[in-house]
């Protein structure tokens, strides 16, 4: 086909928008999105409780009639008749203790979304829960909260359960889902990527038509602000000619992130460049876990094929962490004991040999090791499984031998000698 051909084939640019915003594809990106956000809002959670009773209660610095003034639950839009609500559950509340209850059970919303359990009620709860907290003070914000807050706001409408999850694996076990990838309308990624970049885009904006960014002296003072101080930087760093040079690579990298990043080819360049700007922020400047934050949105530009893929050459490369699951010669897998593996293990360390006559596991080094310390080492979010009873009944009449669990049951192939391990 010729190449005047070729472009004639393809689809108009509005199709292709339109498949890249609203097609199907694997909801793996989704997972470990919600993974990373979930954990960082589970720690600035934790973070900000050892100091609740000063931001959050009465006797605090800001009681509620003070954040009600700044934040009332109502707000008003270009008129009075504009009249929206807000999302605050905790702004009527002035006992406490009720706030405090609240306060631990958004927390608790925050480990079943990174867990992956009640996904999608988890989800809802969290983003419902980060928002009354924010906007019952909102003295105590900065970027990054607004960013946990617009993700949280996403996961909630995305199907972030479907991969990396513990539903998931449930519903493998139960046998209602194979192990293949699950591919949903993966328009929240796409907004994500868009919402990131514009993050960049704005701030470029703002900061190109400021004197001191365009004459590139604006880290040098930014660099001399004592409250921001965090770990020691070389001097140097902190003076010219080299705020200079780092006041225009922070405008080449937003206009980067905002412009260059949706162009694959140079996609891995630019959100190196990002990173590398967010790891100096972060180690110079005491801002917590913004860096960590707008990283863990870079995600979303990658499709779920190409998460998985990087998972697979990463388990590659960990040799030492490699096992294998033996199974007596002319015995298989059952098939949701084989799909269960597969999902449960995304760096692809586990392999299936069939020699001996027992079910067992052993190490790179052909040593007996426990299959559940194996499952762990690769997995460490399906922990929490290991220890319930559904994960054990994968199938009926599976058995525990050799201290094994019982997901792991052979299946006679047609080998006389071979028999089903109970």
């Amino acid at each position: 086909m010729s190449t005047s051909q070729a472009k004639a084939a393809e689809p108009p640019l509005r199709q292709q928008l339109d498949q890249w915003l609203f097609g199907f594809g694997s909801t793996t990106t989704l997972g470990v999105f919600r993974i990373l956000i979930g954990t960082l809002t589970t720690i600035n959670l934790l973070m900000i409780l050892t100091q609740w009773k000063i931001w959050f209660s009465e006797s605090g610095f800001v009681p509620s009639w003070i954040g009600q003034f700044y934040f009332p639950n109502r707000l008003s839009f270009y008129s009075q008749q504009g009249i929206v609500p807000r999302i605050d559950v905790l702004g009527p509340i002035t006992d406490s203790r009720i706030s405090l209850a609240i306060y631990l059970l958004v927390i608790v919303a925050g480990v079943l979304t990174t867990l992956g359990l009640w996904t999608r009620i988890s989800t809802i709860l969290l983003a419902v829960g980060i928002v009354s907290i924010h906007h019952r003070n909102g003295l105590i914000l900065h970027g990054g909260d607004t960013v946990v807050r617009i993700c949280c706001l996403y996961l909630a409408l995305a199907p972030c359960g479907a991969a990396c999850s513990i539903d998931r694996i449930r519903r493998v076990a139960q046998g209602k889902e194979g192990a293949g990838p699950v591919e949903r309308c993966l328009w929240v990624q796409r907004v994500m990527c868009y919402e990131v970049a514009l993050v960049y885009f704005t701030t470029f904006w703002l900061k190109y038509w400021g004197s001191h960014w365009r004459d590139g002296t604006a880290t040098f003072y930014t660099a001399h602000l004592p409250e921001f101080y965090r770990f020691a930087v070389p001097s140097f760093f902190r003076e010219p000619p080299m705020t200079k040079i780092t006041t225009y690579f922070t405008l080449f990298v937003e206009f980067s992130m905002g412009t260059i990043v949706f162009f694959r080819p140079m996609r891995r360049w630019i959100l190196f460049l990002g990173i590398s700007l967010h790891a100096y922020i972060d180690w110079s400047m005491n801002i917590p876990l913004f860096g960590f934050l707008m990283v863990s949105c870079y995600i979303n530009f990658y499709d779920g094929e190409e998460i998985s893929g990087f998972f697979e050459r990463l388990g590659r490369r960990m040799k030492s962490w490699q096992w294998s699951i033996i199974v007596p010669e002319g015995c298989k897998l059952s098939e949701q004991a084989s799909n269960l593996l597969h999902i449960a293990d995304p760096f692809r360390l586990s392999t299936l040999r069939s020699e001996g006559t027992e079910v067992r596991a052993v190490d790179s080094n052909d040593k007996p090791i426990s299959l559940r310390w194996a499952l762990l080492r690769g997995n460490p979010g399906i922990a929490p499984l290991l220890a319930t009873t559904a994960f054990r009944q994968v199938l009926a009449g599976a058995a525990v031998e050799s201290g094994l669990p019982d997901v792991y049951v052979a299946e006679k192939t047609g080998n006389p000698k071979g028999r089903k391990h109970r």
